[in-house]
């Protein structure tokens, strides 16, 4: 598996939440420029109109997103439904995974409802 890969997010959002993003974004690349490690995040707004499917597609394949490493990706649960993400814990995972199992996924996945 590659040290790096590109990753392609494609949803349909509307103008002022493409700009939120945007913003939302550029913060996380000014923490990222400042060496600076903080929790950042975007209100899912599921009764209202922010209701993306996300499409996303890689570089090259991925093992595969199993329960375990979904979980592993948790790094907080407020046990009202706010999660907060991390790779932290999925990249132990996979350093642990045995040499046949690190690439068996493919390059695209979908995120999100069918919408």
């Amino acid at each position: 598996m590659a040290e790096r890969l590109e990753m392609t997010v494609k949803m349909q959002v509307t103008p002022a939440q493409a700009l939120a993003l945007q913003a939302m974004f550029q913060h996380w690349n000014r923490l990222a420029s400042w060496g600076s490690s903080r929790m950042i995040g975007f209100f899912v707004d599921g009764d209202g109109n922010f209701k993306p499917r996300c499409d996303i597609a890689f570089s090259e394949p991925l093992p595969v997103l199993t329960d375990e490493l979904a979980k592993a990706a948790i790094a907080s649960d407020d046990g009202h439904g706010t999660l907060n993400f991390d790779f932290d814990g999925v990249a132990w995972r996979l350093h642990d995974l045995p040499a046949n199992e690190k690439v068996s996924g493919a390059g695209t996945a979908s995120a999100g409802l069918p919408g």
